[in-house]
C-alpha cells in the first residue's frame, strides 16, 4: 500500500509539469541586439508575468489559466510597448524573441523638477519639458544657450557685457531658476546668468517648468525653472572624449571617466573652451564678441552604505578669462570663477517614511576691469564675490491615494562688492513647504502645495499652487495649472551705492523695496502615440505686480541720480504648439510655434525686447553606415525697444529690431573602436545684424568623439 502510494504522488507530479504551460524567451534591443535587463513581461488582464534577467532572458508559467488565445505585453523604458498574441494550451511551451525597438519619445522618462519627486513623464500633473538624446548629440552645439534657444517657447537674450540669459513666458533671465542636478546655480550679474558658461557634453536630459514654480523653489523661480541633469554612472567603466575645432578659432575639449569601485560610482569630467572672439564692424575698433578661455571641473561619487541608506556627492569648478577690445585705448577684461559643493543622502526607509537631506555650498568671483593696450597696464574695476549656504531636507510618504512631501530648508546668502553699501552684505532664508498628490480616479490627479518663505529682508512670502492632470485617453493628458509666484530684490538693488564721476551719474538703491509678485495660468493639451508623433499645446497667461524698475529722480544741479521702486505691473499672454513626428524609422521632424503678447499696465504699451512670433523646424535624417544628418531653422520675429525720457517716464522713441532666421546643419558618422567623427555649419546663411547683435557669423565647426 505504501510502494502504491508513492507510484499515485509521483505519478501526478509528473503529469502535473508534463502539463504545466511554460512561457520563456528573451527581450533584446532591435538594431544592437543587446539583452535588457528588467523589461516588464506579463498577459493583458491577468497576473501572470515576470522580468527578464541581466540578458534579457524570462520564463514564467502561467498555471491555472484557461487554454486560450492572450495577449503578451513587454514594457522598457525608453522603448515602444510590443503587444502579441498568444495561444495558451495546457503543457505546451511558448518560446519568443523579443526585438524591441527604442522610442525616442521620451514618455517614460523619469523626470523631477516639477515635483521634486521622481514622476514618469507621462504621469506628472506638471507640465514638463525635456531635452534630450539627439537634441543634444547631434546638434553640434558647444553650450546651452545654443541649445536652449532652439527649443519652443525659449529665448535666448545676449548682452555684451553680462553673457547669455534665457527668457520664458515673457519673464527675464532674473526670473528663471537654474538648477544643475538639482543645485541652485549662483553668479548673476545685472540679474542676469550666463548661460553660454556651461558646456552641453556631460548633460543627460534639460527639465524646463514654466509659469510660476516658487511654491517649490522660492524666488527667482517666478516664471519657470531650467534644470540640467548630468550624465550618471553605469555598473561599467566609461570613457568618454570629445575635441572640437572651428571657426573664430574655436577650440573645444573634453574628457571623462567613470569606474564602479564596489558599492561606489565615482565620475570625473575635465574640459577646456576656447574663443577667438568676431568683429561685426571693421570701422570701429570696438569688438561686439568677446574672445575667451572656459575651463571646468567636475566629480560625482554615488553609491549606498546599505540597502537602505544611499550617499552622493557633487563637486564643480568653472573658471573663465573673457576679452573684448573697447576702443583705441582700452581693452576689457572680466575673469569669473565659480566652486559648488553638495552632499546628499537618501533614505528609503524612515519610520515607514523615504528622505531626503542635503548640504551645498557656492561660491561666484566676479572681477571687471580695463586693460591700457598701450603698456599693458590692468585697473581693476567692478569686484563681487557670491556666496550661498543651504541645507535642505525632504520627506515622503504614500497612503492610500495620497502622495505626500514636506520639504524645509535654510540658506544663507553673502555678497562681498565695492557697489554694495557697506561692501558686504548677508541675507538668512528659512522656508517650509508641502505637496500632495491626490489620485482619486484612474483618469485624474491633483497636485497641491504651497511654500512658506521666511526671510531676513523682505519678510514673509507665501506662494501656493495647485494643478489638475485629466487622461481622457491613455495617450492623452491634459493639464490646468495655477501658480503664485516671487522674486525678492536682490543686494544691489536694495544697497547700490555708484557714482561715475565722468557724467555725473549717481544709482542708489532702495532698501524698502518689496517682491514682485506674479500669478500664473497654463493649460496645456498633450497626445502621442506609441510609434511615430508627439504633439503639445500650451496656453499661458501671467500677471506680474510690484515690477522693480530704475526711475530718475529730481535734482537741482543737473545730475543723473537713479534709484530703484516698485511701481510697474505687467501682463503676459500666449500660446506655444510643439510636435516631434517620425514618418519613417530613418527620419525625425519637429515644429514648434510660440505667440507671446505683453504689455505694461502703466503705459500700456509692449513689453521691451520681446518678439511676438518665435518658430523652429528640424529634421534628423538616421541613414545607413550609422550616418546623422541634423537640420534646424530657427525663427525670430521682429520686437520692439523702447527709448524713454528721462524727464517725463514717457515713450520718447520706438524702434523696430528686424525679424531674422537662422539654419544649422550638422553630420555625423560612426567609426570603428567607439569613434565618431561629426562636422557642421551654424548660421549657414551668415546672419549678422551690427546694430541689434550680436551673434557670429556663419561658423564651421568639426569634430571627433569616443566612447567606451
Amino acid at each position: 500500500m505504501k510502494k502504491s502510494g508513492w507510484f499515485l504522488v509521483l505519478y501526478l507530479t509528473a503529469f502535473n509539469l508534463a502539463a504545466q504551460t511554460l512561457i520563456s524567451g528573451r527581450v533584446f534591443n532591435g538594431k544592437t541586439n543587446e539583452g535588457l535587463a528588467g523589461a516588464n513581461i506579463f498577459l493583458e488582464g491577468t497576473a501572470h508575468g515576470g522580468m527578464s534577467d541581466s540578458d534579457g532572458r524570462f520564463e514564467f508559467s502561467p498555471n491555472g489559466l484557461p487554454d486560450g488565445k492572450y495577449t503578451f505585453i513587454v514594457n522598457y523604458m525608453g522603448y515602444h510597448d510590443y503587444f502579441q498574441e498568444i495561444d495558451l494550451t495546457a503543457g505546451n511551451t511558448v518560446s519568443l524573441d523579443i526585438p524591441l525597438k527604442e522610442s525616442l519619445l521620451y514618455m517614460d522618462q523619469i523626470v523631477v523638477t516639477g515635483t521634486r519627486t521622481e514622476r514618469i513623464l507621462k504621469d506628472t500633473p506638471v507640465t514638463t519639458q525635456i531635452v534630450k538624446g539627439k537634441k543634444i548629440t547631434e546638434s553640434g552645439t558647444s553650450n546651452i544657450s545654443e541649445l536652449l534657444s532652439e527649443v519652443t517657447g525659449i529665448s535666448v537674450d545676449q548682452d555684451a557685457r553680462f553673457g547669455k540669459g534665457i527668457d520664458l513666458q515673457g519673464f527675464d533671465s532674473n526670473h528663471i531658476l537654474l538648477m544643475i542636478d538639482g543645485m541652485k546655480v549662483i553668479g548673476r550679474l545685472n540679474g542676469q546668468l550666463d548661460i553660454s558658461q556651461f558646456p552641453v557634453s556631460q548633460i543627460d536630459r534639460i527639465e524646463i517648468v514654466k509659469g510660476a514654480v516658487s511654491a517649490l523653489y522660492g524666488s527667482q523661480a517666478m516664471g519657470g525653472v531650467v534644470n540640467i541633469i548630468t550624465k550618471k554612472q553605469l555598473d561599467q567603466a566609461q570613457i568618454s572624449a570629445d575635441v572640437k575645432t572651428g571657426a573664430y578659432n574655436r577650440l573645444d575639449g573634453q574628457v571623462s571617466f567613470g569606474m564602479p569601485l564596489q558599492n561606489w560610482s565615482p565620475r570625473i569630467t575635465l574640459g577646456t573652451r576656447r574663443f577667438g572672439g568676431y568683429d561685426l564692424n571693421k570701422d570701429t575698433p570696438l569688438e561686439d564678441g568677446r574672445n575667451f578661455v572656459k575651463y571646468n571641473a567636475d566629480l560625482n561619487i554615488s553609491g549606498r552604505l546599505n540597502d537602505n541608506i544611499g550617499l552622493k556627492l557633487q563637486g564643480a569648478y568653472f573658471e573663465e578669462e573673457q576679452r573684448r577690445i573697447l576702443n583705441d585705448f582700452f581693452e576689457e577684461k572680466t575673469d569669473n570663477d565659480r566652486t559648488s559643493i553638495r552632499v546628499q543622502t537618501d533614505v528609503k526607509s524612515l519610520f515607514s517614511m523615504s528622505a531626503q537631506a542635503g548640504i551645498e555650498y557656492s561660491r561666484y568671483s566676479h572681477v571687471y576691469g580695463e586693460i591700457v593696450r598701450s603698456s599693458g597696464y590692468f585697473k581693476q574695476g567692478e569686484t563681487a564675490v557670491d556666496e550661498l549656504s543651504r541645507g535642505d531636507l525632504l520627506l515622503g510618504k504614500q497612503f492610500g491615494d495620497h502622495a505626500l512631501n514636506i520639504g524645509f530648508s535654510s540658506e544663507l546668502e553673502k555678497i562681498e562688492s565695492g557697489r554694495v553699501d557697506d561692501n558686504n552684505r548677508s541675507a538668512s532664508l528659512n522656508n517650509i513647504f508641502i505637496q500632495d498628490e491626490y489620485k482619486p480616479l484612474s483618469w485624474l490627479s491633483i497636485l497641491a502645495g504651497g511654500r512658506y518663505d521666511m526671510h531676513s529682508i523682505y519678510g514673509d512670502q507665501f506662494s501656493p499652487k495647485i494643478s489638475v492632470m485629466l487622461i481622457p485617453k491613455h495617450n492623452r493628458r491634459i493639464r490646468l495649472s495655477y501658480g503664485r509666484g516671487f522674486r525678492a530684490p536682490d543686494f544691489k538693488e536694495l544697497y547700490l551705492t555708484l557714482y561715475v564721476s565722468d557724467v555725473n551719474l549717481r544709482v542708489t538703491g532702495n532698501p524698502d523695496l518689496k517682491p514682485e509678485t506674479s500669478n500664473a495660468v497654463n493649460l496645456d493639451y498633450e497626445v502621442w502615440n506609441d510609434h511615430n508623433y508627439h504633439m503639445n499645446f500650451n496656453v499661458f497667461y501671467n500677471k506680474i505686480t510690484d515690477l522693480i524698475e530704475d526711475i530718475r529722480l529730481d535734482s537741482n544741479d543737473g545730475s543723473l541720480n537713479y534709484t530703484y521702486t516698485n511701481f510697474a505691473a505687467a501682463k503676459t499672454w500666449g500660446g506655444e504648439w510643439d510636435m516631434r513626428y517620425f514618418p519613417k524609422d530613418w527620419l525625425e521632424v519637429s515644429l514648434g510655434y510660440r505667440y507671446l503678447d505683453s504689455w505694461e499696465e502703466t503705459t500700456g504699451e509692449a513689453v521691451s525686447g520681446k518678439p511676438k512670433h518665435q518658430g523652429h523646424a528640424g529634421a534628423i535624417f538616421s541613414l545607413p553606415y550609422n550616418i546623422n544628418i541634423n537640420t534646424r531653422l530657427h525663427y525670430t520675429g521682429e520686437k520692439i525697444d523702447r527709448l524713454i525720457n528721462d524727464d517725463t517716464g514717457e515713450v520718447s522713441e520706438k524702434i523696430t529690431v528686424p525679424d531674422f532666421s537662422l539654419i544649422h546643419i550638422n553630420v555625423s558618422a560612426g567609426l570603428p573602436y567607439g569613434l565618431r567623427a561629426y562636422a557642421g555649419v551654424r548660421n549657414l546663411t551668415d546672419y549678422v545684424n551690427t546694430t541689434w547683435g550680436p551673434m557670429p557669423g556663419r561658423e564651421w565647426y568639426l569634430g571627433i568623439s569616443y566612447q567606451y
